[in-house]
């Protein structure tokens, strides 16, 4: 027991001893680092335009919610503050609730838009940030008062609308027919398309390289000259920016449309169908669906798991996608009706890793209890745009004015109208082309447009989905 209360009486005793060097004199040191690390927009009206149900007046309703999901980027090097991905269309930006938080719980300070008097920011009273304000935080010490430039960025218009813009009219291309068209980018970065038809005898070449208007190409080759046949409409791909095609026999290349290279010797090729990053792919003079993994100069047997019976021959189209799951690796799906006139569809994983395997190409059999199989169209271009395959053209025995946008989900196996994208109200004409055959084409850019020709009226119209035109802002810094 006599320990207990030595030991007891030792504590006591320590403890007061440490108790009598406290004092009113003690300095505390604070940080002279000041900064915000934390904006978000808690909450925020969003005004929504909508038709009333009878579908013929506009009408206008409000929504008020938090958009905390929209992150924003604090850019510690240059003070800056804004959301990459903008707020969506109809944002009150006058109005918006923030939180807004300093380093060490520093308070937080917001300057007038109308001078230079600054007031507290409250996680509960609206602002107006519908121009960029500035926002102060001063350190702890009181010694440094930091500034940073905030921009709310909101979307003015809506994320999915859609509206064709008509280009330049040009009355050269109305004499054409089985046109069909392709895009590339340039060196430079900037798109460039090619205009493939017949005017009866040979295939001509129009070139549009501002977006607006269709320039006659003058093809040469070594400095000569160059005529292409009525076929090579039909045997146009691309890869690797270039555009591919087979003229006689001939496999040739172009970045502009006017000097053109040969590949390789002649070849028994007589139609180019697809090509991917990797390869082309061509029928040749029998027939046979032929591969070549060097622009054209040699060419293989291509493995197919279906009679050749089935391949596509006549109003050929494909598309080509790059695969998410693997890189270097490529699905490319060739479309058209075969000798019998019937719709086919054909695919294949084209793979240029070192061990891959080489798939073969696959007939896509249409269930006779699949009700949305792809009708047979005259004229068909296919292109992938936003996710989805597109096929433009004409019922078979219908002219201009039924020409239709038909879109898959799924890489082709079923189809349907598509109710975002439709053709152009002025696409139909009465006027009919020498063969009564649609002239019709579509393509797609790299900067997200899809492209519509109707050579009949010599009319060129493109449009995009309003989110696959926003600029992607920067969200990593380094020093």
């Amino acid at each position: 027991m006599k320990n207990k209360f030595a030991a007891f009486a030792m504590l006591f005793m320590a403890v007061f001893t440490l108790a009598s060097c406290l004092n009113d004199d003690t300095d505390y040191v604070y940080t002279d680092d000041s900064a915000i690390t934390s904006f978000s927009v808690t909450g925020a009206k969003r005004y929504i335009h909508t038709k009333t149900k009878k579908g013929d007046k506009d009408s206008v309703y409000t929504i008020s919610s938090s958009y905390t999901s929209y992150k924003f980027v604090i850019d510690q090097n240059n003070n800056t503050i804004y959301n990459p991905d903008s707020l969506p269309c109809g944002i009150d930006a006058k109005k918006l609730v923030c939180n807004v938080y300093g380093l060490n719980s520093m308070t937080v300070y917001i300057k007038n838009l109308k001078d230079d008097n600054v007031g507290i920011v409250s996680n509960t009273d609206s602002l107006d940030f519908s121009e960029v304000r500035e926002l102060k935080v001063m350190s702890n010490s009181g010694k440094f008062l930091r500034t940073y430039k905030v921009k709310v960025n909101v979307h003015k218009e809506q994320a999915d609308s859609f509206f064709w813009a008509p280009m330049t009219k040009n009355a050269d291309i109305e004499q054409l027919q089985n046109v069909k068209t392709c895009a590339i980018k340039t060196a430079e970065g900037k798109d460039r398309l090619f205009l493939f038809g017949t005017d009866g005898n040979n295939t001509k070449l129009y070139v549009m390289n501002n977006g607006q208007t269709w320039t006659a190409a003058t093809p040469k080759l070594n400095d000569a000259d160059l005529t292409f046949d009525a076929n090579v409409c039909k045997s146009i791909v691309t890869k690797n920016e270039k555009v591919y095609i087979c003229n006689a026999g001939n496999i040739l290349c172009t970045t502009d449309g006017n000097t053109w290279e040969q590949t390789g010797n002649a070849t028994t090729i007589k139609t180019l169908v697809a090509a991917s990053p990797l390869r082309l792919y061509g029928y040749n003079t029998e027939g046979s669906l032929l591969a070549s993994d060097d622009n054209g100069a040699t060419w293989t047997l291509a493995t197919i798991d279906s009679d050749a019976s089935f391949l596509p021959t006549n109003n050929l189209s494909y598309t080509c996608t790059a695969l998410r799951t693997n890189s270097n690796s490529y699905r490319v799906t060739i479309y058209g009706t075969t000798a019998t006139g019937a719709m086919a569809i054909w695919g294949k994983v084209d793979e240029g890793n070192k061990y891959s395997e080489n798939q073969p190409w696959a007939y896509y059999e249409v269930s006779t209890e699949n009700k949305h199989a792809l009708p047979k169209l005259n004229n068909m271009s296919v292109a992938t745009y936003d996710g989805k395959t597109y096929a433009l053209g004409t019922p078979d025995g219908m002219n201009d004015s039924n020409a239709n946008l038909y879109s898959s989900k799924d890489g082709g196996l079923t189809w349907a109208k598509d109710t975002t994208l439709t053709v152009p109200t002025e696409i139909t004409s009465n006027k009919e082309n020498a063969s009564n055959t649609p002239n019709m084409a579509l393509t797609v850019d790299s900067s997200n447009f899809i492209w519509i020709v109707n050579a009949t009226e010599g009319n060129t119209w493109r449009g995009r989905i309003n989110r696959l035109g926003w600029k992607k802002e920067q969200t990593d810094f380094t020093e």
